[in-house]
């Protein structure tokens, strides 16, 4: 077909180049169906599975699952599952912050309409460098600014009224106590308690023979 096109320009007298172009154009045209044909032939896959963490059965939630360079991507769920449509000989990359990327490659002959894995990601932590928040550049920088302050006049009055000592003694006689203070004052009560139980009255050994007279003259006194 393409030999009787040309020859039918040539008759027509066209000049060569034109000739080339009109027959470089219909060869084209008739390649792009062959193309699209081949394009629908790609098997498409469901790809779903479970992500774990490592060997354990903890499944791992906000997984990106997806194919790079195409808008074919997921999310594993908050119990670590997912699903998304592939097609056979695509390179699926499994990505999350702390972890490895793992790529799973499907095959291009593989004949199934689905596909099933467990994903087993590796910990990766990233220590990120400390980052001193300071809002000026140096500490003796700081240093200054903070000797240059100045604190305003009734601040200061109001700091030296509180911390005048007899301000502080009549707060500290007129303050009720808490539950430890109350606490303690009873343990010491109760202390005093038992000591006041033990303890007996006491005789001086020289007023003993005193008492004996006394008593038998029956001076109940």
């Amino acid at each position: 077909m393409i030999l009787k096109l040309h020859d039918y320009l040539t008759r027509l007298k066209l000049p060569a180049k034109a000739v080339g172009t009109v027959v470089a154009i219909l060869m084209l045209i008739m390649a792009l169906p062959k193309q699209a044909t081949a394009q629908t032939k790609q098997r498409v896959v469901q790809l779903s599975g479970f992500v774990a963490v490592g060997d354990s059965l903890y499944g791992v939630a906000g997984v990106s699952v997806y194919v790079p360079g195409t808008s074919r991507g997921t999310q594993s769920n908050e119990f670590g599952f997912f699903s998304v449509p592939v097609v056979a000989g695509d390179s699926v990359l499994f990505s999350a912050l702390g972890y490895k990327r793992q790529y799973l490659i499907i095959p291009k002959t593989y004949s199934s309409d689905s596909y099933s894995i467990i994903m087993q990601m590796q910990e990766d932590p990233t220590e990120l460098p400390t980052v001193d928040v300071f809002p000026w550049p140096t500490e003796r920088d700081f240093k200054e600014a903070v000797a240059k302050v100045k604190l305003p006049d009734e601040g200061r009055a109001m700091a030296m009224r509180n911390l005048d000592p007899e301000r502080l003694e009549e707060l500290f006689k007129t303050t009720p106590m808490d539950g430890g203070a109350n606490f303690r004052f009873w343990q010491q009560q109760q202390l005093q308690q038992q000591q006041n139980r033990v303890m007996y009255p006491t005789i001086s050994p020289f007023a003993i023979p005193a008492l004996l007279n006394a008593i038998f003259k029956g001076n109940g006194k």
